[in-house]
């Protein structure tokens, strides 16, 4: 996992740090006070182990780093989805015993193996962004992520974007932004599509929203949608929303519900199987005449092929974290 973010986080400082130092050095020339700096980090996190006759350890790990200053902002986000499992416990025979085929084994001993876990779940991303105002309550970004989706067929995908934005209201107990932009996305799949760009210019659109209910829920929602402009079908969409009520003045309680959806997912490999009964005409076998007939349950299941199918549109994740504010 170390060696896998690497590579994503090196390009995130790369982008973001030269930004930062540019926006201070900016307004240092426009003859302004330099502002205090304002650090703020929230991280989401949730852990379940199970061990005895199920063994299973599922991690969720959510951050949030920001860098505020007056006029600009600089963000970075890691996102976390593990899980593993361990397969059915089973019962092994011992070695080194022998029969012929036909032959049903009734003298035997078993050993009893309860297989170790195994990854079952890995969704990994990462992002930085800045943003800074122009006039009004214009604005202009850019940034890069890296995410990693196995399950969806996304072994690696980079994206570089920049564009510009609006501010349409900001608050303490209400804020609204959107931004509309270009993107570059250099993606690795799991199965070579021959369809679908590996390399590809894109538009982007994001949308931020903070909602204040009362005194102590906060909601969000966070949206964002990457579209190649060589095949329009080929896109991805996520729309993110949570409700965290504040404990204190550090910890919440959250529960958030994230829609990942792809316009062209990516391929899989898999066996094409038929489900069949054997008729025999004249009830003699070994004649010849005996012939198999598919059926859509029960039989005897064979496979005939193997054959390659998209992955499904849409994958959605339920997840109720503590949050942990500075």
């Amino acid at each position: 996992m170390t060696r896998g973010w690497r590579c994503p986080l090196a390009l995130l400082s790369l982008v973001l740090a030269p930004l930062v130092a540019a926006g201070d050095a900016g307004a240092a020339a426009e003859g302004e006070e330099e502002p205090p700096k304002r650090w703020t980090n929230s991280t989401d996190l949730s852990l379940v182990l199970t061990d005895g006759n199920a063994d299973a350890f599922t991690f969720g790990l959510k951050d949030t780093l920001e860098y505020r200053t007056p006029k600009s902002l600089a963000r970075f986000r890691i996102d976390a989805l593990r899980s593993d499992t361990s397969d059915d416990t089973y019962l092994l025979v011992e070695p080194g015993l022998t029969f012929e085929p036909g032959e049903t084994l009734t003298v035997y001993t078993t050993s009893v193996v309860r297989p170790g876990a195994e990854p079952d779940v890995a969704r990994y991303f990462a992002e930085g962004r800045y943003e800074r105002d122009l006039s009004g309550k214009a604005t202009w970004n850019t940034g890069a992520s890296w995410d990693r989706n196995e399950d969806a067929g996304i072994l690696n995908r980079y994206i570089v974007f920049g564009g510009v934005g609006h501010t349409w209201r900001s608050g303490d107990d209400f804020s609204f932004r959107t931004s509309y932009g270009m993107s570059a996305t250099d993606r690795e799949e799991d199965v070579p599509d021959p369809l679908k760009d590996r390399r590809f210019p894109g538009a982007r659109l994001t949308s931020s929203l903070r909602d204040l209910w009362g005194k102590s829920t906060t909601y969000d929602n966070e949206f964002t949608f990457n579209v190649s402009l060589k095949d329009l079908s080929d896109y991805n969409a996520e729309l993110v929303q949570s409700l965290a009520v504040s404990m204190s003045p550090t910890l919440s309680l959250k529960v958030s519900l994230q829609f990942l959806y792809s316009g062209e997912p990516a391929l899989e490999d898999g066996d094409v199987l038929a489900r069949v009964l054997l008729f025999d005409p004249d009830g003699i076998p070994g004649n010849g005449d005996e012939y198999f007939e598919t059926v859509a349950s029960e039989g005897t299941e064979i496979t005939i092929a193997e054959d390659q199918f998209r992955k499904q549109a849409l994958d959605t994740t339920f997840r109720m974290s503590l949050q942990i504010t500075f």
